[in-house]
């Protein structure tokens, strides 16, 4: 039911995403640029673009071995700078209020400190330290390319 339930949820994020970027395009061809679908579109970009640096910062896709602590400060460097470029093109707030931005920015750091000692918490209780479990799935890989090597060399 789990399974069932997270791919009914993957599949609506999908259409969602399809559909917001087929009416974009649409509203800009056929309105033009206005501020509902500036907003809409730096929205859209920045869920991207969150989704693409949680991918390159919190996998072993791109990066193998940093610490925790590294590919946080890491996502929070590259983060920071993209939604603020997608909050200034978008013009989620007025532009020549200074005090607007120094919120943004403490706002995204509360957010992103939350974030972090939720998941900790989280993380914790699930799998013992973030270290600890990667050192374990590293084990678990090598055990399991070590049991493929030997079973090829019975084979021959």
């Amino acid at each position: 039911m789990k399974r069932i339930a997270i791919q009914t949820a993957l599949t609506i994020c999908v259409f969602f995403t399809v559909s917001m970027i087929v009416c974009l395009v649409m509203g800009y061809i056929f309105a033009g640029p206005s501020y509902g679908l500036n907003l809409t579109a730096s929205l859209l970009i920045a869920t991207v673009s969150i989704g693409v640096l949680q991918a390159f910062w919190f996998t072993e896709a791109v990066l193998k071995k940093p610490a925790y602590l590294v590919r946080m400060i890491g996502f929070d460097a590259c983060a920071l700078p993209a939604l603020a470029a997608c909050a200034w093109i978008g013009a989620w707030f007025p532009p020549d209020i200074p005090l607007a931005w120094v919120e943004f920015v403490v706002i995204f750091f509360i957010i992103s400190a939350l974030s972090t000692i939720g998941y900790n918490a989280y993380f914790r209780r699930a799998a013992g330290s973030y270290e600890q479990a990667l050192a374990r799935y590293r084990k678990q890989q090598s055990t399991q390319a070590d049991t493929r090597t030997a079973d090829s060399e019975r084979k021959r």
